[in-house]
Formats: structure tokens, C-alpha cells, sequence
């Protein structure tokens, strides 16, 4: 039967015939390229309103914005759906989250009933697609009726908000968001759901890394499209080349030494820090995007001047976030498929997060160029601790001669596959429990 008429199926029951594992399907990247519109709109929020209370605010719509992403995400992860109406539900909640962009500016303000209707409208859209999924696919009703119920709840707390007083709405956002976690959060309905519909890893990190690359990108937009025409000084170019180098460390962290490594999934704490630092993850690199506009506009009009103190601490605040968000990302990975402790690795993110937060503090004397210099060098040596550290500790050898955690062993593994660990000199056998559905949204 074609896929448009094909109603959704657990990922488990597709043969994926013309791919070695699933992929990411191209109605999922422009679902996704739309939403980093949405957060480039954030980012020119926060650029206009660079106060304690403007950042606050920023951090709500970053993790209101996000989350409306995750449960769409989170279905497409565990069910394949590519029909005609499937199509349809998406385009509609395009549309929405179109929308909640066009509302951003507003959102706090005038056009808070705008951006609510466009929230409400995306999850509705989710629950349309939960209950196809009750009919279509009855093996994993409890399963699709519990994330129903759940959205369910949430619209209704945010229906409430529009009749809240003015500066109260942003509450009952993050009430309704934490009535969804905790809902999703509590035990499950029973053994068969927990053991039978569990996440697929190696598309989960593949659509994470996708997203974290859009957004990355996004940064380039925000100092391209600010600073057309300038004719480049010395002083420009010299910003310029601390900038890069800042933001190929920052994807040489992620890209290179965390994104294909796979989570734990035996532990709810793990699975749920590894989620939420990628939320952080993408709040640090919207805000980087901005700190680097503003900080260019600096050497252009001012080069020789202290860096404005606002900006200085914005580009503290992007790297410390960046920092914490690999610090939470690499707790929550599986310490059994990773050359080295996790654990030490986090420190180290921690530990280098709370000095930038320090110097950003103290060094107010500097200009543009020198501060952003130094935020450089700083994360080359974490690059280069990282870099020691993959010679220093072998990978962990699996029996099918896949090297760490690549997508070319994490489809097994999710399946309960058992594999072979070389570890301390000696061979063990890992087993990899599959926990089935703990919730990350």
C-alpha cells in the first residue's frame, strides 16, 4: 500500500528497506526548520529587550517553544507516519507555530491570546494524532491514551491563562508544562506498556542532532543579516576569527564527542537530563547568535572602546548555558558504552562553566575583540582536554565491530540486544535493558 494511505505503525513493526536504520524523514526537517524560524524571532526578542527581566522572558518562550516541539518530535519518534492525513495535521501545526512566531514580540503583551492559540493549536494537532494512532494501532492504546489525556490537560491550563490578569499568563504556561512532565512522569499503566513501545535511540539522536545544527547555523544568520554591507577593518576580521573559533568549539564539543553517544535509558534521571540539556543547548546557542551580533556591531562602531557590559555578560551567559547543557547531556549518557567516566567529564563542563560565569564578572575592562579572545582560548583547551582524552581511553569494542556509540550499533541496542564490552582488559557482556516507554517530554 502507498504511504499516503498507510495509517501509523509502531516503528519497530516498518522494515526500512531502503536505509540501513530509519532516517529522518523531509516532512520532519521542514517541521523543524520551521520551528528555528520561530526561535530566530525568539532571538531578535531577546536582542531588543537585553534587561534581567527581557532574559526571563526569553528563557519562558525558548522553553515554552521547545516543548511544543518535543511532543510532536516524540510521536514521529515512536510511530511512522507519512499518510495524507498525517500530512494535513503537520501542515496545520506549521501553521501554528508560524504563528506563535509571528507573536513572539507580543507575547507578554498584546499578542499573548495570538501566541496561546497558536500553543493550543499545535498540541491539539498532536492529539489528533494520538487518536489515530488509538485506532489504527490498538496494541499501544494505553500508551497513546495516557500522551491524549496528558495534551488534554495542558490546553485546558492554557485556555485558563487568556483569562488571567495581564503579566500572570507566562505562569499558567509553565503550569501546564509541568503538568504534562508530571503526568507523563507517573507510573505506568502497566508492564506491557513500559516493555513493549520504547523510544527509538538512533532516531531520537539523529533528530536532536539535526535540530542543535539548525539552530547552530541560525547564529551565522543572526551577524550576517545584521551586519550586510559592512566593509571588514582589521579589528572586524580579528573579532571575526575569535567568533569562528568560539563557534567551531562549540560544535566540536557537541558533534564530535556527544551527539551519536547513546543515552541511558535504564534510568529516568539520566533519559530526563540528557532531554532537558538539549533545551539548554539551544537557549545557549539562540543566545550566542545574539551576543555575537551585538558584539560585532561593537568593533564596527566602537572597536576601540570597553565592551558594552550587557553584551559582555550575554556572551558569559551563552557559553556557561553551553557548558551546562553538555555537562547535563553527558550525564545523562550511557557510562557503559562511553571510553571514559561521565561523570569526570561533567566536572569538567561544570568547572569551566562556573569560570567563564566568573571572568564574564570581573574582566570589564576589555574590548570586544579581547574578551571574546579569551572565551576562545578557553574553550580550544576544553577541545583539547577532549581531544586528549579520545586518544588517551580506548572505545568500548562491541561484538559488531562498531566503534562507541555510532547509529551503526544503536538500533540493536534499543531492540535489547546484548553486545560485548572490552573493559579493565577483559571481555563482559553488557546487556542494554530496554525500558520501554520512559517519557522525555
Amino acid at each position: 500500500m502507498s504511504e499516503l494511505f498507510t495509517p501509523p505503525r509502531y516503528f519497530k513493526d516498518v522494515a526500512f528497506h531502503r536505509h540501513t536504520n530509519r532516517t529522518i524523514g523531509w516532512l520532519e526537517l521542514f517541521y523543524d526548520l520551521v520551528y528555528v524560524a520561530t526561535l530566530i524571532q525568539i532571538g531578535n526578542f531577546l536582542s531588543d529587550n537585553l534587561t534581567l527581566l527581557g532574559f526571563g522572558q526569553f528563557l519562558v518562550m525558548m522553553f515554552v517553544v521547545w516543548w511544543s516541539w518535543g511532543g510532536e518530535t516524540l510521536y514521529q519518534n515512536r510511530y511512522v507516519a507519512d499518510d495524507i492525513w498525517h500530512r494535513l495535521l503537520v501542515f496545520i501545526q506549521i501553521g501554528a507555530v508560524a504563528t506563535m512566531g509571528l507573536s513572539v514580540s507580543g507575547a507578554f503583551g498584546n499578542l499573548y491570546v495570538q501566541f496561546t492559540l497558536g500553543y493550543v493549536l499545535v498540541r491539539m494537532m498532536t492529539i489528533l494524532m494520538y487518536v489515530r494512532t488509538y485506532f489504527s494501532h490498538p496494541e499501544s492504546r494505553a500508551y497513546a491514551k495516557r500522551y491524549m489525556v496528558g495534551f488534554a490537560g495542558g490546553i485546558a491550563i492554557w485556555l485558563v491563562a487568556l483569562v488571567l490578569p495581564a503579566g500572570f499568563h507566562w505562569v499558567a504556561w509553565l503550569v501546564a508544562i509541568a503538568f504534562e512532565a508530571l503526568w507523563w512522569a507517573r507510573p505506568t499503566a502497566s508492564e506491557t506498556e513500559v516493555e513493549d513501545w520504547g523510544p527509538d535511540a538512533h532516531h531520537m539522536l539523529e533528530r536532536f542532532g539535526i535540530f542543535t545544527i539548525i539552530v547552530l547555523g541560525e547564529a551565522f544568520v543572526k551577524v550576517l543579516d545584521d551586519a550586510q554591507g559592512t566593509a571588514l577593518g582589521i579589528e572586524q576580521i580579528l573579532f571575526g576569527m575569535t567568533a569562528l573559533v568560539v563557534l567551531y568549539m562549540l560544535w566540536w564539543l557537541y558533534f564530535s564527542d556527544t551527539a551519536d553517544r547513546l543515552f541511558d535509558i535504564s534510568s529516568n534521571l539520566k533519559l530526563s537530563s540528557w532531554s532537558y540539556g538539549h533545551l539548554a543547548l539551544a537557549t545557549s546557542l539562540v543566545t550566542f547568535g545574539v551576543a555575537a551580533k551585538k558584539l560585532f556591531a561593537e568593533t564596527i562602531n566602537y572597536s576601540d572602546k570597553i565592551v558594552t557590559s550587557e553584551y559582555r555578560l550575554l556572551l558569559t551567559a551563552a557559553v556557561a548555558i553551553f557548558l551546562l547543557a553538555l555537562a547535563m547531556i553527558n550525564y545523562g549518557l550511557d557510562d557503559k558504552l562511553t571510553p571514559h567516566s561521565q561523570i569526570k567529564r561533567v566536572l569538567v563542563y561544570l568547572g569551566v562553566a562556573v569560570g567563564i560565569a566568573g571572568m564574564g564578572l570581573v574582566l570589564i575592562g576589555l574590548t570586544a575583540t579581547q574578551f571574546t579572545g579569551i572565551v576562545a582560548v578557553i574553550m580550544v583547551l576544553v577541545v583539547g582536554l577532549n581531544i586528549y582524552q579520545s586518544v588517551t581511553f580506548a572505545e568500548p569494542q562491541l561484538e559488531h565491530g562498531a566503534k562507541g556509540t555510532t547509529s551503526e550499533h544503536i538500533a540493536p541496542i534499543t531492540a535489547g540486544a546484548v553486545h560485548t564490552e572490552v573493559a579493565d582488559g577483559r571481555q563482559k557482556q553488557v546487556a542494554v535493558e530496554q525500558r520501554g516507554s520512559r517519557d522525555i517530554f
